[in-house]
């Protein structure tokens, strides 16, 4: 009786809703699915993932899910990563599991994957969906339109250039069938040829702007499409339905233009300390709409950044930023500013005392100004202390996290502090012998 319970809760996502496979190994199901005239549908997940499991409990097993997909597809799922509960099917996928993810470039969880019966990629999209655009998302996967791409881009390579669509065929080259290289391509020879020509009047299409936003490495200062973002950003942001939008992509050329085509080398910084003061005063002259202070001091961060070219400065820079133009207290702007590109990445990879000192007043700001990530912040609060040697303090706000989220495994580090062990290994925290406590050290 225990074993049939065990597996009906494993098994309750087939009960009703969509009905996958599980005893067919990727091959099998490839050839299934072109002996029926199905199209196949890969859920790729990971069993930590809480919007995967969401999909399993409020969409996968919805009858009006299961109607279309067990109809019209068949329907495999994919585990990305593995533990010693995996069940036989999920072992037997672990080399084709490992394959998938290489080779449609999976960038999270949960990711779908639709296939055409001859096992073309079809359509791809990431993140949790209600039931509504899980059922939408399906029936854009059944268009035809997604197949004839293929033929499309067999026609390009072979010189055949039909320009009304290109864009498509470049966003779908990119998106669904990941070849950037060839994406980029694609959008450049229908950019440099077709819409180049067009005025700014005729140029100002969403699905134009859309298709930019794509490729927006190929602008430049001199094209219509930067005059565009520059001199008329209020329509670009209301015709994309995103303000700021326009902004961005300008900061984004002058910054490529202005500093890093003459500041990298492979991609590498080439000089020590460059001449801030002459490319702000080349930035004022060439835009005066734009805030030349901030968009250096945002470069200057991510120079300093590069290859640990210098943390200190790095700090210095991103400390001024900080002060000058504090990030938003709304969305993530915190989050992201102080802790994942600040503190948390001071801690990760840095082992100098002073950055990691003065990275606390980050975190500090941040949990006066966001209570919603509280916990986060006192992890990064905690491990910084860990590193700086003070350990008793480190444990004590370890702890405190600890009770504002007891399903984070802060109690793992809680732990590995007491041992005098470096924590958070697994994303590549950098530990030496300066920045790792002694065991019993409670300075």
């Amino acid at each position: 009786m225990c074993l049939s319970l065990i597996l009906d809760a494993q098994d309750n996502w087939t009960a009703k809703g969509i009905k996958f496979e599980q005893g067919l190994s990727w091959v099998k199901v490839k050839a299934k699915a072109k002996a029926e005239n199905k199209y196949i549908f890969v859920d790729v997940f990971a069993t930590w993932c809480g919007p995967c499991k969401r999909m399993d409990k409020e969409v996968y097993s919805n009858d009006s899910v299961g109607n279309i997909m067990n109809g019209k597809f068949i329907s495999v799922k994919v585990q990305a990563d593995t533990s010693a509960q995996d069940m036989a099917w999920v072992k037997n996928w672990y080399i084709d599991a490992r394959q998938i993810l290489k080779e449609y470039e999976i960038p999270g969880y949960p990711s779908f994957l639709f296939f055409s019966p001859d096992a073309k990629l079809a359509y791809k999209d990431l993140g949790y969906k209600n039931v509504s655009d899980f059922i939408k998302q399906a029936e854009r996967a059944l268009d035809p339109q997604n197949i004839i791409y293929y033929s499309r881009l067999e026609d390009y390579k072979r010189g055949i250039k039909q320009y009304k669509g290109m864009d498509e065929l470049a966003i779908f080259t990119k998106k669904i069938i990941c070849n950037k290289e060839l994406a980029t391509i694609i959008a450049k020879d229908y950019k440099d040829s077709y819409l180049d020509k067009f005025n700014e009047e005729a140029l100002c299409t969403k699905e134009n702007l859309t298709f930019i936003g794509m490729f927006n490495n190929l602008i430049n200062s001199k094209d219509p499409f930067f005059r565009l973002c520059y001199t008329q950003p209020e329509k670009v942001d209301q015709l994309i339905g995103n303000i700021g939008w326009a902004k961005f992509q300008v900061e984004q050329t002058v910054t490529k233009e202005e500093m890093e085509n003459k500041l990298l080398k492979d991609k590498k910084p080439i000089y020590k300390n460059p001449d801030w003061n002459q490319i702000r005063s080349v930035i004022n002259k060439k835009y005066k709409k734009l805030d030349a202070n901030r968009l250096l001091l945002g470069y200057q961060i991510i120079y300093y950044r590069f290859n640990d070219l210098d943390w200190r400065l790095w700090a210095i820079y991103k400390d001024k930023k900080i002060k000058d133009y504090p990030p938003e207290a709304i969305g993530l702007g915190v989050y992201i500013e102080l802790n994942t590109y600040g503190a948390w990445d001071a801690f990760l990879h840095c082992n100098d005392k002073r950055v990691l000192t003065r990275t606390l007043t980050w975190i500090d700001q941040a949990l006066q100004s966001d209570k919603e990530n509280k916990a986060a912040y006192l992890d990064t609060k905690a491990n910084l202390l860990y590193k700086l040697g003070k350990v008793e303090q480190a444990i004590n706000t370890e702890e405190k996290a600890m009770e504002i989220d007891s399903t984070h495994s802060f109690n793992i580090v809680v732990t590995k502090m007491k041992n005098g062990e470096p924590t958070y290994l697994e994303e590549g925290a950098i530990w030496n012998t300066c920045t790792l406590p002694k065991k019993g050290n409670q300075r």
